[in-house]
């Protein structure tokens, strides 16, 4: 049996994307600024101050139908 639903999707969209970053250099902690539930959070590490900026990363995918609709791209994509 193939399970495609088990494979990680591949050539996602990216984008331009809105986050806040732990202004400790040796931490690495980010999130995105749309699951931040404060106006300046606080980091999840190491609970330093975090500052907003911009990271690219791919666009989320947020229901089963468009994922079903990315992998149909990403075959027809490939067969042509």
């Amino acid at each position: 049996m193939n399970y495609s639903w088990n494979r990680p999707l591949e050539n996602l969209p990216e984008e331009m994307t809105t986050i806040w970053s732990c202004v400790k250099e040796e931490c690495n902690g980010w999130i995105r600024a749309s699951f931040s539930f404060n106006e300046v959070p606080i980091c999840s590490h190491c609970k330093s101050s975090m500052i907003s900026s911009k990271k690219i990363l791919p666009i989320l995918i947020s229901s089963d139908q468009q994922i079903k609709l990315h992998r149909k791209n990403q075959r027809t994509g490939a067969i042509s």
